[in-house]
């Protein structure tokens, strides 16, 4: 199964996430990840390569599109980068949920057993 969990910071999304698929290891923090990638010269989509490559997966990340537009030109390339890498991953996945306040609301796929 390949899981996507968004929602903005501090709303509950990791433990939420632990909480509903105990089965996955979930690879939280996933706007961070694309942080160090571009800090290192790296391709941020390269991400989603290695998410596919462990088969099964759940991938938690913060949004970070809302709010006052950066001032400054790689903060405003990170969060596009990370918008273009969870639409991808959405695109990929079998579930995808939004966490507010700690509740889920499910954007994607059906209830599995």
């Amino acid at each position: 199964m390949k899981i996507l969990i968004v929602g903005g910071a501090h709303q509950g999304k990791a433990d939420y996430a632990r909480r509903r698929y105990p089965q996955l290891e979930p690879v939280e923090r996933l706007h961070l990840r694309v942080r160090e990638v571009m800090e290192a010269g790296g391709d941020p989509a390269a991400l989603a390569a290695q998410l596919e490559e462990r088969g099964d997966w759940l991938a938690v990340c913060d949004e970070v599109g809302g709010g006052v537009v950066p001032v400054d030109a790689f903060d405003r390339r990170w969060r596009e980068e990370v918008g273009r890498l969870c639409c991808a991953l959405a695109e990929r996945a079998d579930v995808v949920e939004q966490i507010t306040c700690g509740l889920p609301l499910r954007l994607k796929g059906r209830e599995h057993p």
